[in-house]
């Protein structure tokens, strides 16, 4: 138990200090970005489930961008000091290679990009030896997001905007049908995140390809932990005027998903919604139902805008949304 103690600790503070160093990065690539020229204003986009693997689904994203150049170029022409962000909530796609053509794309229409390195198709990992687990995977995702100029650790845009990524992952606890919630898996559910690969303080060796284990959650949330005691000092303010975005992939709260109920234990986690408002965020989006929404619960704006599967758009392209302005 003691081995397995530390194995977890040695894990908690990768993922910590990849974030520490994604966080300097960046902060160093904003000064940079500031200095060149006055304090813009922010707008702010968010997008989710881009699935670049699909070459559809690339197709789109690049027709996003090079709409998105033209925009930035006509407002440049009419002399507006006003910057773009985007907020990508997680499910670009699985392959290294394919995530940084993205996340490169995205760099050239917007002035920052802050993406969640940990959706379910992130992790998953092929077995062939280049990853030792999904875990460790997630760590070299926050790296290569480093190098790339991609934001993945909270912090502060602006006096008045910061925005944070929520890591987490799904809970059975999340069904809110107590039927539901105490019955088997459905057929749906039961191999749900099979291409996975936990390591051994999460699972035993021979149920590493196991995505239910609540021991997955649970260091999710101690990332998050560890994150508000990082960065908070950092990132939080006193300003009335200020906003902070807080993102996740998984859901947050079980009433901002109707899809199918054959899903529900694979779908969310309510920790997310306590770990988000920790920040005292008003703006909260997350992805992975596919299924978009924007709605207010107990103050706080939650919203999804995922560009979803090919076979899924039955009304046309979701392209990203604009999710926050800063005021004039």
């Amino acid at each position: 138990m003691r081995h397995i103690s530390r194995e977890r600790e040695h894990y908690l503070d990768a993922v910590d200090d990849a974030l520490a160093r994604n966080a300097k990065a960046f902060k160093e690539s904003l000064e940079r970005f500031h200095e060149k020229r006055s304090p813009p204003k922010w707008c702010v986009h968010c997008t989710s489930d881009v699935h670049t693997d699909f070459a559809k689904n690339a197709a789109e994203l690049d027709r996003y961008v090079e709409d998105k150049i033209a925009e930035n170029d006509e407002r440049r022409r009419r002399g507006e000091n006003v910057s773009s962000a985007i907020v990508v909530a997680g499910d670009v796609c699985t392959g290294i290679e394919r995530l940084r053509t993205t996340m490169v794309s995205l760099r050239k229409c917007h002035d920052a990009v802050f993406y969640l390195p940990a959706g379910n198709h992130e992790l998953w990992v092929s077995g062939q030896g280049i990853y030792d687990d999904s875990l460790h995977k997630m760590v070299e995702l926050i790296d290569a997001c480093t190098a790339w100029g991609v934001s993945c650790a909270p912090t502060r845009l602006s006096q008045t905007l910061a925005v944070v990524p929520i890591y987490g992952w799904y809970v059975d606890e999340f069904c809110d049908d107590p039927w539901r919630r105490s019955s088997a898996y459905t057929d749906l559910e039961r191999n749900f995140d099979a291409a996975c690969s936990w390591p051994p303080f999460i699972n035993p060796p021979s149920e590493a390809r196991n995505s239910h284990a609540p021991g997955i959650a649970a260091f999710m949330r101690d990332v998050n932990a560890r994150a508000l005691k990082r960065f908070a000092s950092v990132v939080r303010t006193e300003r009335d005027d200020a906003t902070t975005i807080a993102f996740s992939h998984f859901l947050p709260r079980p009433e901002l998903y109707r899809g199918n109920p054959a899903l529900m234990k694979v779908m969310g986690n309510v920790a997310i919604d306590a770990d988000a408002r920790a920040w005292n965020g008003s703006i909260h989006v997350f992805g992975h139902s596919h299924l978009n929404v924007d709605r207010v619960i107990d103050g706080v704006r939650y919203v999804q805008c995922a560009l979803g599967y090919p076979h899924e758009r039955w009304f046309g392209s979701n392209h990203p949304k604009l999710l926050h302005r800063d005021a004039s």
